[in-house]
C-alpha cells in the first residue's frame, strides 16, 4: 500500500511539474505581448515599480500557502529575467537600426566578436568579419568594404586595434570607427591620429562577458572621444537594450578600470595560485564562490588579461594595494591581535559599502 501511495504522489508531482512548465511558458509569452505594448507606447522594458509589486505579491502568497518566501521570490526572479530576455531581444529586432547598413567587425571570430556579430545581426546590420582565424578569402572580401562601411568595430585586443588605427590614418574608413577595448591608454594616441586624418572615432567598453544574455544590470561605458556624432552613433547600438550607458572622459577610463578590472582580476588570479595542489574533500559557500570566480578569470585569454594588467598605467598601484592588504592581514594574524583584526573587518565593511555606491558619486574631472 505504501508503494502504491508513493507512486500516486510521484505521479501528482510529475503533473505539477508539467503544469509549472506550461504556466511558465505562458507567462513568458504574455510578457512578450506586454513588451510589444510597451514598445508601441514608448515605455521602457524595465518597470522597477511593477517588479517590486510582483515580488511583494509572491512573498505574501508564499506566506499564506506556508511556503518559504525565498523559494517564491527566486522563482519569480527567474521568470522576470526570462521575460526581460524575450522583451529585450524583440526590442533589438524591432528597432532595426542596422537595416540597410554595413558593418565590418574586426576580430569577429573571438568570443566577444561573436557576441557582437550576433548582436549587430539582430538589429539588421549586414556584418562582415575580419579575423586572423578567419579565411583569407573572407578577409579580402570584407577588407574591400572597409572604406565604405557605415560602421567599423574592432573587437581585437588593444595593441592590435592601435596598430590598425595607425595603418588606417593614410585612408580613414568613411564610417564611424569604434573599439570595444577594455584598456584605452594604448589607443589614445592612435585615436587622436586617426581623428586628425579625418576619421570619425568612438570608443565603447561593454562591461560584461560574451556569455551574457540579458543586459539589464550591466554597464556599457561610452568614452567621450570629443566626436559627439560618432559617440552618439556608438551609443545607439545599445539604446534598444536594458544596459546602462555611462559616459566618461576617454582619459579617465583606465583609472576606473584599474579597480574594476586590474584589481579584481589580480585578486582572482592570486586566489587561484594560492589553491593547494589537491582540492579539499569538502567545500564551503565562500570557497565555491571564490573558486568559481577564479576559474572563470584564469580561463580567459592570457594575452588580453596581460594587457589589462600591464598596459594600464594605473594597474600597478591597484595591485600594490592588494599586496599591502595581504601583508597587513598576515601581520595581524601573526601577531594574533584580535583588536586589529576587528579593525580590518570594520575597514573592509566601510570600503565595500563605498564600492556598492557605484560610479554615481565619482568625480571624473
Amino acid at each position: 500500500m505504501q508503494d502504491l501511495d508513493l507512486e500516486n504522489v510521484r505521479t501528482r508531482i510529475q503533473q505539477i511539474d508539467r503544469d509549472l512548465i506550461s504556466l511558465a511558458a505562458e507567462r513568458v509569452e504574455l510578457a512578450r505581448r506586454v513588451g510589444e505594448i510597451k514598445r508601441q507606447s514608448g515605455q521602457p522594458i524595465v518597470d522597477y515599480g511593477q517588479e517590486l509589486r510582483v515580488m511583494a505579491r509572491a512573498h505574501d502568497e508564499a506566506v499564506q500557502k506556508g511556503l518559504d518566501p525565498t523559494i517564491a521570490e527566486n522563482l519569480l526572479t527567474r521568470l522576470i529575467r526570462a521575460a526581460i530576455t524575450v522583451q529585450e531581444a524583440d526590442n533589438v529586432r524591432s528597432a532595426a537600426g542596422g537595416v540597410g547598413k554595413r558593418v565590418v567587425l574586426v576580430g569577429g571570430a573571438g568570443r566577444m566578436g561573436r557576441w557582437m556579430n550576433s548582436f549587430l545581426a539582430a538589429q539588421g546590420y549586414d556584418v562582415g568579419v575580419i579575423d586572423p582565424r578567419g579565411s583569407a578569402e573572407e578577409a579580402q572580401r570584407v577588407g574591400q568594404d572597409l572604406a565604405d562601411a557605415d560602421l567599423v568595430i574592432s573587437a581585437a585586443p588593444p595593441s592590435a586595434t592601435a596598430s590598425l588605427y595607425r595603418s588606417w590614418c593614410a585612408v580613414p574608413p568613411r564610417g564611424v570607427i569604434c573599439d570595444l577595448a577594455s584598456i584605452k591608454t594604448p589607443l589614445i594616441e592612435p585615436i587622436r591620429a586617426l581623428q586628425r586624418a579625418g576619421g570619425r572615432v568612438a570608443s565603447l567598453h561593454p562591461m560584461f562577458g560574451p556569455s551574457t544574455v540579458v543586459l539589464r544590470g550591466n554597464d556599457v561605458v561610452v568614452c567621450d572621444t570629443d566626436d559627439e556624432e560618432a559617440t552618439l552613433a556608438a551609443e545607439e547600438l545599445f539604446r534598444p537594450t536594458t544596459a546602462r550607458l555611462i559616459r566618461i572622459p576617454l582619459l579617465h577610463h583606465d583609472r576606473f578600470m584599474a579597480d574594476l578590472l586590474s584589481l579584481a582580476h589580480a585578486t582572482a588570479i592570486v586566489f587561484a595560485l594560492a589553491l593547494p595542489d589537491t582540492g579539499p574533500p569538502l567545500q564551503s559557500p565562500t570557497f565555491r564562490t571564490l573558486e568559481a570566480l577564479a576559474t572563470a578569470v584564469v580561463r580567459e585569454s592570457p594575452d588580453v588579461y596581460f594587457e589589462i594588467q600591464a598596459d594600464n598605467p594605473h594597474s600597478l598601484s591597484a595591485v600594490e594595494r592588494l599586496r599591502a592588504a595581504v601583508e597587513e592581514l598576515l601581520s595581524v594574524v601573526r601577531a594574533r591581535d584580535r583588536r586589529d583584526f576587528h579593525r580590518l573587518m570594520e575597514e573592509g565593511q566601510r570600503r565595500t559599502a563605498m564600492a556598492t555606491a557605484g560610479l554615481e558619486g565619482s568625480t571624473w574631472k
